[in-house]
Order: structure tokens, then sequence, then C-alpha cells
């Protein structure tokens, strides 16, 4: 075979090769569609890349045919020859080009993917995490403090939503550049809507429920306010009354006008009194059985202050009255003391002593106790009318009649208060069996959490270990409930010793105690077995071949951040130290591979911080072969521009000059002048060389903040 024909086989080996990789190119040079499509481009343009060294090896082989051809060759067979290789060459170039550029774009759109699907992950976890502290029903407080507390935290968790909109804003926008660019549809429109359609869900429920919670403090701010002012007016006529005792020795009559003053401003503050009875039931509504049995506390003794009072203002007019008034003014006195009695047998009529039967035994005895307080409370009215008789009876004008109804309504004062007595201790004794059933089924539980605990298992059975672990769940269940039902029982201790003895008390208190004690106990030890069952079911060569690969991943990528920080070494034993040290790290890919997909095979069951972890080292894999792949092409591509250089100066020129010494001098200055022109050729090519111009490794920047069209 002639050195033209083969020649022309070599070049049409090389050119068929490059067309071959354009066809190859253009089938795969496409961003749209599903992710697994894209990806599946991108390990064919790898496979591409990969074949390389192939078509420079066609290119190289058709150069030397073309060297050894224009040894012998006229000069109009070696512009011809010339310009072959120049087609040859670019059509080479261009298909490098294409080869990195559809390469790199593909690249860039699926990490652009990855970094928004892990944004978008983060945004769910956030708001699974919000949704879940926005769920349960409010917590009654125990008092305004917490309640405002409780405000405050709702507060935050509104603020932490609105703080969010920029983050789903952001979110929405990478979802729609995304779907410009792949027209996926998991990037289309609705998807976008349904994000802000969620958002503004929970941003309205948060909403929501701070209003409530604000209604719920300022309800008891104003309760609180109202009960301090009436305790500082109180406390004024107590000073009153101070000072008005003090000027009765020597002005009786002044003193009998301030007490009366001071009874009547008393009376009058009796319907203020019963509007903060009022109140307090709708702040009771809204606050623990803690804090209501406080509330009604306060009130009960602020009733109590009044009452006291008032009895004392009455009492002491007493012997003034006796002194300064007449028979007219004891009429008088009756008729108030009728009036009183009166009203008197109204509230004892107005008053609960028969709750329903349908409600909770919290609240009905919770009721029937507050009844009882108030029954109580009044023992010292009851009194008062009996003396208030006493002293009537000694002036012959007043009727029996009065009499009759002081004694009548002293008798109902006795009938309600003996039948709310009756119904505390009936109380009592369905409280008390109530409580025996829980117990009951407490013990059974305990039976049977005992015998869970105390079951061998063999943990190399993983259905066994299952099945044990479902067991451990239902129990755990079950104890939590019954954790519920001992609550509302201690919840009830500090009303206990007002319906039992102390006997009885300390007998019961003790038995819940000790209830409460082995129910966290046992509880204590279904945790603990369920957390030694997880753990022996992980596989422990597994997690050792995370922390190894975690460790080698770690290492190579401080020797490479180490390379790429010594810059760009400009002489030639620098270059070729670094270029050994980049050849090493490339030789450790393959097995760091290989340990990635055996990891990525192994099965990390229920443990979320490794599956965590080996999201997080795929991700730094990715990025550490993206840093040395391209650090590998910046420096052979410097290389390949200084060995191309060296060539065409030692091997072109000096065969040129020689062949020129030996013509005649016309023809030395015509191949002159070709000289020439074949040093300023390699100038013009380099200025519009693309791999200089438009190089993807000077324009490569992984971020979700890009927002310029993507590198080519």
């Amino acid at each position: 075979m002639s050195p033209e024909e083969d020649f022309g086989r070599c070049l049409a080996n090389a050119e068929g090769w490059m067309q071959m990789i354009q066809d190859r190119l253009q089938a795969s040079d496409n961003v749209q569609g599903p992710k697994i499509a894209l990806e599946d481009r991108l390990k064919e343009t790898e496979v591409i890349l990969s074949e390389e060294p192939e078509g420079r090896l066609r290119l190289d082989t058709a150069l030397l045919k073309a060297e050894i051809l224009l040894q012998d060759s006229s000069d109009d067979e070696t512009h011809k020859i010339l310009r072959s290789l120049k087609q040859i060459k670019t059509k080479w170039e261009d298909t490098q080009i294409n080869m990195v550029h559809c390469h790199s774009r593909l690249e860039w759109v699926l990490l652009h993917w990855s970094e928004y699907l892990k944004a978008r992950e983060d945004y769910f976890i956030w708001l699974i995490n919000i949704k879940q502290k926005l769920e349960p029903d409010f917590e009654s407080q125990l008092g305004l403090k917490e309640k405002k507390l409780q405000l405050s935290h709702h507060t935050i968790l509104l603020s932490n939503i609105l703080n969010q909109a920029t983050l789903l804003e952001r979110l929405i926008q990478e979802s729609g550049s995304l779907f410009a660019k792949t027209e996926d549809e998991s990037f289309n429109e609705a998807a976008q809507q349904k994000l802000n359609a969620d958002h503004e869900a929970l941003e309205i429920k948060a909403k929501k429920k701070v209003m409530i919670l604000e209604a719920v403090v300022q309800e008891h701010q104003q309760y609180t306010d109202n009960v301090e002012k009436f305790q500082n007016w109180l406390h004024s006529m107590k000073e009153k009354y101070n000072d008005a005792g003090k000027a009765s020795k020597d002005h009786m009559e002044g003193s009998l006008r301030e007490l009366k003053e001071l009874s009547d401003a008393l009376s009058n503050k009796e319907v203020e009194l019963d509007k903060l009875q009022v109140q307090a039931k709708a702040v009771i509504h809204n606050t623990s059985p803690k804090g209501a049995e406080n509330i009604t506390r306060e009130l009960e003794q602020l009733r109590t202050d009044w009452i006291t009072l008032k009895l004392r203002c009455n009492q002491d007019q007493r012997p003034l009255q006796l002194g300064l008034h007449s028979v007219l003014e004891s009429q008088s006195r009756a008729e108030q003391l009728e009036r009183e009695v009166a009203d008197f047998q109204d509230w004892l009529h107005r008053l609960d002593v028969q709750p329903p039967d349908e409600e909770e035994l919290e609240a009905e005895l919770r009721k029937c106790l507050i009844a009882r307080s108030s029954i109580l409370a009044e023992e010292p009215r009851v009194e008062e009318f009996q003396l208030k008789l006493k002293e009537l009876c000694r002036f012959p004008q007043n009727e029996e009649r009065l009499s009759d109804k002081v004694l009548s309504v002293i008798r109902e004062y006795k009938r309600v208060k003996g039948q709310i007595a009756k119904r505390c201790s009936h109380l009592g004794a369905r409280l008390r069996c109530s409580f025996q059933e829980a117990l009951q089924v407490f013990q059974e539980w305990r039976s049977s959490t005992r015998n869970l605990l105390h079951l061998s298992l063999d943990t190399k059975d993983g259905a066994l270990t299952r099945t044990y672990l479902q067991s451990i769940e239902d129990h755990l269940t079950r104890g939590n409930n019954l954790k519920v039902q001992l609550d509302t029982f201690q919840g009830l201790e500090g009303v206990l010793s007002r319906i039992y003895g102390e006997e009885q008390t300390a007998a019961f208190e003790s038995e819940l105690k000790e209830a409460v004690q082995q129910r966290k106990f046992l509880t204590d030890g279904l945790l603990q077995r369920r957390r030694e069952l997880q753990v022996n079911c992980r596989d422990p060569t597994d997690h050792k071949l995370l922390l190894k690969f975690e460790e080698w991943l770690k290492n190579e990528d401080l020797k490479l951040t180490n390379i790429l920080a010594a810059g760009s070494a400009r002489s030639s034993r620098g270059r070729k130290n670094r270029k050994q040290s980049l050849k090493v790290l490339q030789s450790h890919v393959p097995n760091g591979q290989k340990m990635f997909e055996k990891l990525i095979s192994a099965e990390f069951a229920g443990m979320n911080e490794e599956e965590t972890k080996l999201e997080d080292l795929r991700y730094r894999w990715i990025l550490y072969k993206t840093k040395l792949k391209e650090a590998g092409e910046l420096l052979v591509e410097g290389q390949d521009e200084i060995d191309e250089f060296r060539k065409k100066t030692s091997g072109g020129i000096y065969h040129y000059l020689s062949r020129a010494c030996c013509a005649a001098l016309p023809l030395q200055l015509f191949l002159l002048l070709l000289l020439l022109l074949a040093f300023l050729l390699p100038l013009i090519e380099e200025q519009d060389s693309c791999s200089v111009v438009n190089n993807f490794a000077r324009s490569f920047y992984l971020t979700l903040r890009y927002q310029g069209p993507p590198p080519t």
C-alpha cells in the first residue's frame, strides 16, 4: 500500500470515529425529561469521554502518516496534505469541545436538581416538625404566667413560619427554573402551587392558635386586674374600719355613721364580687385543675375577707345602736334582718347541691367541693342571724314571725349542708372505686410487662425480633394510657384530704405513688429493651465500613486540597510532581467507588443517623470526583499546549529551514514567506480557540444561587 493510500485510510478512520462520536453526542445532548433519563445520558457522555484516547490515537496515526508523506511530496501535494490536516485538527477540536460541553451541561443540571431536592427535603422536614408542634390541642395552664409563656411559644412558631416564606419562594423559583430546563412534571406549576398551599394552610393555623391564646391571656389578665383592684379596695376599707374604731371612744355618733357607710359600701360591692365569680368560671374553663383550685381558693378567701369585714362593721354598730337608737330603729333592724334572711334563703335555693351524674367524676367532685366551701363560708352569717335574733327578741314589739323565718332558714342551711356533705362522701366513694378499677388494669399490665421483659429471645431470628418489638410498642402504648389515668388521680391529691380522713388519704396517696413508680420503672425497662434490640439488629460490619469510607474520603480530599492550594507550578519539575500526585489520587478512585457501592448496598433499617450520614457521604463523594477530574483536565490542557508549541518549533521550523537552505534563492525567499505565515497561524488559532475562550472548568460554580444560563 502506497504512503498516499495509507495516509488516506488513517485520515478516513479518524474522521469516521469523530463522526460516530458526534452522532452519539447529538443523541445525548438533551437536558429535558425525568432525572433518571438525564443520569443515563450523563453516563453515556462519561463513556464517550473515556473513549477519547482512541480518537487521539487515530488522529496521531494520521499525523504521523502525513509527516512521512510530506518528506517526499511536491508543493501542491504539501498544500493539499496540510489543508487536510488542518481540517482534521479542527474537527478533532470541535469533537473534544462537544464531548466536554455535553457532559458538563448534563452534569450541571443534575447537580442543580440534586441541590434543589436537598433544599426541598430540608423544607419538608421543617414543615413536618412545625405541623407536629401545632397539631396537639392546647394544654390547660396553671396561671397567667404560664399562659403568657404558651402564647409566646406559639408566637415564635408563627414568626418562624413567616420567616420561612422567603425560603419557600426561593424553592418555587428554583422549581420553575428546573421545569423550564427539564420540563419534568415534578416541577410543574401544580407542584409549586401545592408547596405554597401547604405553607399558607400552616400559617393560617398558627395565626388562629395565636388569636385564641391572645383571647385566653387577655381574659385571665382582665380577671387578675379586677381581683387586684377589689383587693386594694377591700384593704382601704379595712384601714377606714380601723380608723372608725379608734374614733368610736369619743365620737360614737360619727363612728356609727362611718361604720354604716362602710357597711353600705361593702354591701354594694357584692354585685362586683358576683361578677368576679362569673369571670372566674370563664377563666377556670381555660386553666389546669391545679390552677382552677388556686383561683377558687383565692376567690373564696376574698369573699371570706369581705364577709368578715362586713360582719365586723355590723357587729360594731350594735353597741352604738343600743345607746343611740330607739325602738323604731330596732324595728328597722328587724326588717333588715328579715331581708337578709330572705336573700340568704334565695341563695340557698340557687346553690347547686346536686350536679348531674353524666359529668366527669373530677369535674363533679370539684363542683361539690366548691359548693361545700361556699356553704361553710356562710356559717358566720348564720351565726350572725342567731345573734341578731337574740338581740331583737329583747324588744317586745318584735313579732314572732321573724323568729320563725330565722329558725326556718337555719334548719334549711343545716339540711343543705348535710346534703352537700353526703354528696361529697358519695363522690369520694366513686373516686375510690374508679381508682381501684384503674389499679386492677395497671396490675394486669404490670404482670404482662414483667413476663415480656423476662422472656429470652434469639436476636438472630429477624421475624421473631420484629414481633417482640411490636409487643414492646403495644405495652408502651398501654403504659402511656395508664399514665394519663394516674396523672388524673395525682391531680386530685390536693382535694383528697377534704374528702377522706388522714389515714384514708395517706393510703390512697401511697398506692397511687407506688403505681406511678412501678409504671415508670417498667416503662424504662421496655425502652431499654427496645434500644438493645434495635442496636443488636444493626450490622456492625456495615457500620465499620461507613466509618472507614468516611475517613478515607476525608484524607483523599485533604490531599487534593493541598495539591490545589500549592498553585500552578511554573517549572517542569513542579508540573511533573503535581501531575504525578493527581495520577496517584485518580488511581485510588476505583477502589473508593467499590467501597461506596458496597456501602450503598448495606442496610441501615431504622438507623436515621446512618442514613443521614450516608446521604452526606454520597454528595461529598460526587463533589470530590468532580474536583479531581477538573484539576486533571486543567493540568492536561496546559501540558498539551506546551507540547504543541515545542513540536511546531522543533519539528516544523527546522525541517523547512533545512530544505530552504538547499534550494535556490527565489525558492528560499518563497519558503521564508511561508515560514512567516506558519508562525502567525498558531497565534490566530489560539485566539479563536474554544478551549481557551469557552472553558467549562473556569465557569463551573456549584450553587443554587446561579442566576445566568447554564455554563457551556
